[in-house]
């Protein structure tokens, strides 16, 4: 473009000051209707009085202008002709712009320079060539046209989803699932034009149809998560449009929820809560309590399908419950499942949590009488519920004792700290720090035959965490030189002494445990365990004594040739 050619002091010139100033007002209020430009002419329409046609010639000498108005007569520069080169000059100023932007900005600027026939003949010519396109421009025409027929969507659906296609391949699947996007997505725009009930049928028949191909399809990549999604958002958004009676919608819910296809949807009632009236809540959750109150209790002998059946209703009315910090309704939802060891201990922590105390014991009992074999999770949720009451009758001693035959169990650093805790609370007389330290001591070093191994190195595991958390550093190095611990513990160690001269033996054996596995990620780990090492190093006598284990690595290693080579190239300066 020729600034110079457009500038407002060419144009004053072409039109007198008088004219140009009306072009701008003309400008300004947007009165150009609409302008093309081929090759050195612009042609234009601009509002007046009425329609005026504007013709501008671009010549190397400069530029003139035609306009169909009285003023100009066809042959002078008018006010109209000012305010089509001023459009002009901004939009090839606006053209020249994008030309030095991003891929965006310069497709942007070739397309502005069509005229409307001929943008409009170029996208035919390109959505002819992409059945993709094509199916997406044509949901949108219909929409604007008025001619959206819910049957056709249906049509599109279908054909979204072709079901026996056996694919597993994870190409073959995200391939699938691009083209079905496409459909869903148009979907979501479309579906707000149609009534909520076809709208809410054909959303119901894509998530049907959706299941029904995954039938034969290996979706393990979660390529159909996308359309999943706004499947379950269309829903959702959908059941807030219709116009139903409570009960009619609350037993449409109840149908999807309980009916085989609770996988299907978003959860029931939970992502609704947002969209429902405070009368199809009530009504959604009395729905459940009829067919809660229908359904016998379950026995240990009891088919898990009438089981999960009960679960899933009572879930939904516990949440209720829990929510109106109502405790009988909630007790009285667990008294179906009794035969339970997991939900009587629920119900029992629930009372506990509304001090209800004088219930828990009942609970526990009834927890105890249907523990299973082999199930010490349970046996030990109990035990710690059973502390929990003693604590608050009073019995101290007694709830400590239970806790320490917990921490016999466990070994678990937690729940020790329990079992200190309780002692330092309540002025115990028995000293369990050392009651602990010895009873794992006496396991190390007098184990017993029916002990298998992992067990006893549990207890050297154990041992040194206790040391860890009381700070015993001296005995937890003793205890690390005389027997193997985990690497972990070892670390935590290393990291907690103070000095790098006693961290070099800890970081060196260490790396030997990672080095010996024989594999890359191995070796990486010890690398990278002495890379930490060195950067802790504050005397020339400890980086002569790094530059003497890394020697003594390469020695002992040697035959290691991708840990030798990445060690020489994470150290050079010691080789």
């Amino acid at each position: 473009m020729d600034e110079v050619l457009f500038s407002d002091a060419q144009l004053v010139r072409l039109a007198g000051e008088a004219a140009f100033g009306r072009g701008v007002e003309y400008y300004q209020q947007r009165m150009v209707t609409s302008w093309g430009m081929k090759g050195s002419v612009v042609t234009a329409k601009v509002e007046g009085s009425e329609l005026y046609h504007v013709k501008l010639t671009l010549t190397k000498c400069g530029m003139t202008g035609e306009c169909s108005c009285p003023a100009s007569e066809g042959i002078d520069f008018c006010k109209h002709c000012v305010a089509v080169a001023l459009v002009c000059r901004e939009d090839l100023a606006k053209q020249n712009q994008l030309a030095g932007g991003d891929t965006t900005d310069r497709i942007q600027a070739y397309l502005e320079q069509f005229d409307k026939p001929s943008l409009v003949e170029t996208l035919l010519s390109l959505i002819e060539h992409d059945p993709a396109l094509q199916q997406q421009c044509s949901l949108r025409a219909d929409a604007a046209l008025g001619v959206l027929d819910h049957k056709a969507l249906k049509k599109r659906i279908t054909a979204a989803f072709p079901i026996n296609k056996g694919l597993f391949r994870y190409n073959q699947v995200s391939h699938y699932f691009t083209k079905a996007e496409i459909v869903i997505e148009q979907l979501a725009e479309q579906l707000p034009q149609l009534p909520p009930e076809k709208s809410l049928a054909l959303v119901d028949y894509a998530i049907a149809r959706m299941s029904k191909a995954l039938e034969t399809i290996d979706d393990s990549g979660g390529f159909r998560y996308h359309c999943e999604h706004l499947l379950h958002t269309m829903h959702i958004q959908t059941v807030q449009r219709l116009d139903w009676p409570a009960e009619k919608l609350a037993g449409y819910l109840y149908e999807k929820a309980f009916e085989g296809n609770e996988d299907l949807y978003p959860t029931i009632p939970d992502a609704y809560l947002d969209v429902l009236s405070e009368a199809s809540k009530s009504t959604y959750y009395e729905r459940l309590q009829q067919a809660w109150d229908t359904l016998p209790t379950v026995t240990a002998a009891s088919e898990w399908e009438k089981r999960y059946r009960l679960i899933r209703l009572r879930d939904p009315l516990l949440k209720r419950a829990k929510a109106a910090g109502d405790l009988a309704a909630i007790l009285a939802l667990y008294q179906k499942t009794t035969s339970d060891e997991r939900d009587c201990l629920e119900a029992a922590e629930q009372c506990i949590e509304y001090e209800a105390w004088d219930l828990v014991e009942a609970w526990l009992v009834c927890a105890a009488k249907c523990e299973q074999k082999n199930n010490a999770l349970w046996r030990l949720e109990r035990n710690r519920l059973e502390i929990r009451l003693k604590l608050h009758r009073g019995e101290a001693e007694a709830a400590a004792e239970q806790q320490w035959g917990i921490y016999q169990h466990t070994q678990q650093l937690e729940d020790y700290q329990q079992l200190v805790a309780l002692m330092e609370a309540h002025n115990l007389t028995v000293n369990y720090r050392q009651r602990a330290c010895d009873w794992l001591l006496e396991r190390i070093t007098h184990p017993s035959e029916k002990v298998p191994f992992y067990l006893a190195q549990q207890a050297k595991d154990s041992l040194l965490e206790i040391y860890l958390f009381e700070g015993r550093l001296n005995d937890a190095q003793a205890l690390c030189a005389e027997h193997p611990v985990s690497a972990h513990l070892l670390y935590q160690l290393a990291k907690t002494l103070p000095s790098p001269d006693a961290q070099i033996p800890l970081y060196l054996r260490l790396v030997r445990l990672y080095v010996e596995q024989t594999n890359k990620q191995g070796y990486r780990q010890g690398i990278a365990l002495l890379r930490e090492l060195k950067k802790c190093l504050e005397t020339s006598a400890q980086h002569t004594a790094f530059a003497q284990l890394l020697t003594q690595l390469r020695n002992e290693f040697k035959a290691k040739r991708n840990f030798i080579k990445w060690l020489n190239e994470a150290f050079p300066d010691t080789l």
